[in-house]
């Protein structure tokens, strides 16, 4: 079907996951939980109970190890696998053009941890170069035109990520 791409991981096994050709994906919206810990069938139940009938609202989460998950742990939800409209941000009509990729934790509260920082920078460079998205169509939930909300959080180091991104 696609070609599979390979995360480098430093000390870690590789994670593959597999792109699909498309020409819908023009955005990448970033996420968090604002929750403590979590995973895309945690995430699955949670969106199922509040009416969403595909479950899990983004394709990719990066767990960040206080849960069964490793820190960094890159999941593929069930919407990759099977190109669905996300369902992670209404705004300016993003869950049908967009990449929805969900941190778990609070950056409200809490830092993003250093290998969710790792798998966020490696996964959104892979997502960058295989549907040739822009930098200036990565961006934050809260970042979206329309959008009213703090996400992925007050704390969440842009000017880490940006940088990191940059540094190929």
């Amino acid at each position: 079907m696609g070609q599979k791409l390979i995360i480098p991981r430093a000390n870690k096994p590789s994670q593959v996951f597999t792109p699909y050709p498309s020409n819908k994906w023009k955005y990448i919206i970033i996420h968090h939980s604002a929750t403590d810990q979590g995973s895309s069938l945690a995430f699955h139940k949670s969106h199922l109970a509040k009416g969403w009938d595909r479950g899990v609202g983004y394709h990719f989460i990066i767990n960040n190890g206080h849960g069964e998950k490793a820190d960094g742990f890159i999941e593929v939800s069930p919407r990759w696998l099977k190109q669905q409209d996300g369902a992670h941000c209404k705004a300016s009509d993003m869950n049908t053009k967009a990449i929805g990729i969900c941190l778990v934790g609070n950056f409200n509260q809490d830092k993003v941890t250093r290998a969710q920082m790792d798998s966020l920078v490696d996964l959104v460079r892979q997502l960058q170069r295989y549907y040739h998205i822009p930098d200036d169509h990565v961006m934050g939930h809260g970042q979206v035109q329309g959008s009213s909300t703090e996400c992925p959080g007050k704390s969440f180091p842009w000017a880490e990520f940006d940088h990191r991104l940059h540094r190929r």
